[in-house]
């Protein structure tokens, strides 16, 4: 074979190299090269929430009666889609002393970011402030959204945090989830509680796989276990009074809340589709068989007919369930007393007669 036959056929087999890998190459193309448009929904158990279905086999969340909120001014002021802190115009000492924050109507509107034991709690840290709660985990596993909300941030931040998801809720507070491994939403995505926002990792400035975890209102920190304990992945207040002197580093959920001894049943309750909520009282006699006798029936009207008044002041962290249980009364009965419904905000120093 001359060397014009041996150069005609290198020459060949390369432009055929060239053809047929770039045609290869074309054939499987990457997911977001491909048009992207909405092509069908599908309903889900959730009314307020569809799946949107994309011609290129992608899909995502809608919730066309969230997408309403648009207008509130939680959602128009002091919205900053770029920067981690975004209430650069309010001072510490512009806020109230005790801020009412309503948490949720019942427990379907929460759900923990994440269940664990907390290895580094709020406060400072050596030289540092650390702002929140760090929770180890396996890389890749879930984090959820606790409360119904709207995407302000979600990238990678190089301030520490690595990937970040930063949700405002209705209320204005906001809950701050770093260090994850991959992103599940984008800004402007409006999410409901218990929504997979993103997967835990190590990114940022960070030793070990763990989600730290933030809560903030008008970017003042606090300890989230105010709020959430997260062993138990319970919410432990339907509102919650968020007072001025929490907004401070060196005040601990664990050294200032008072647990009541024996208390051992969740602070909310559940609310039934076609049922109206039912008292706590009602609930544990229920789950031990006792169900509620007429004698504990008759004896709660003797309490409210009696003349020998009970009153109750209210402190940080009461609700009307808690305080129920304290002095064995109903929410019902105590309701009735002090003419309030069960949405009733609870200021601190407020008497309530409970008897």
């Amino acid at each position: 074979m001359n060397l014009k036959r041996i150069l005609l056929l290198i020459l060949t087999v390369t432009i055929s190299n060239a053809i047929y890998g770039q045609s290869r190459r074309y054939s499987s193309p990457k997911l977001e090269d491909l048009p992207r448009y909405p092509i069908d929904t599908i309903a889900t158990k959730d009314a307020e929430t569809e799946i949107i279905i994309f011609s290129n086999n992608t899909w995502e969340y809608y919730h066309p009666t969230m997408n309403l909120l648009d207008s509130l001014p939680v959602y128009k002021e002091n919205w900053d889609t770029t920067q981690v802190f975004s209430y650069k115009s309010i001072e510490l000492s512009d806020l109230p002393q005790t801020i009412d924050l309503n948490l949720v109507k019942d427990l379907s509107e929460f759900k923990a970011p994440i269940r664990g034991k907390i290895f580094s709690k709020y406060g400072p840290r050596s030289r540092r402030r650390h702002n929140g709660v760090d929770i180890p985990l396996k890389t890749g596993e879930p984090i959820y959204a606790t409360f119904d909300g709207k995407i302000r941030y979600a990238k990678y931040n190089t301030g520490g945090y690595g990937y970040l998801v930063i949700i405002r809720h209705p209320n204005g507070l906001e809950t701050w989830n770093a260090h994850l491994s991959k992103l599940n939403v984008q800004v402007g995505d409006y999410v409901k509680c218990g929504q997979v926002i993103g997967f835990g990792g190590s990114t940022g400035r960070s030793r070990g796989p763990h989600l730290h975890f933030e809560m903030r209102y008008c970017d003042q920190t606090f300890d989230p276990e105010f709020i959430i304990d997260f062993e138990t992945g319970q919410l432990k207040y339907q509102t919650f009074a968020l007072e001025k002197s929490f907004f401070n580093i060196h005040s601990r959920a664990s050294e200032i809340l008072d647990e009541d001894e024996g208390y051992d049943y969740p602070l909310l309750t559940s609310v039934d589709e076609d049922t109206s909520s039912v008292d706590i009282l009602e609930r544990i006699a229920q789950a031990q068989g006792k169900g509620t006798s007429s004698k504990t029936k008759s004896s709660s009207q003797a309490s409210i007919q009696s003349s020998d008044a009970v009153y109750h002041t209210v402190r940080q962290g009461d609700m009307l369930g808690k305080i129920a249980i304290k002095y064995g009364v109903t929410i019902n009965q105590i309701c009735q007393l002090n003419n309030i419904n069960r949405n009733t905000i609870l200021r601190i120093g407020r008497k309530l007669r409970v008897k």
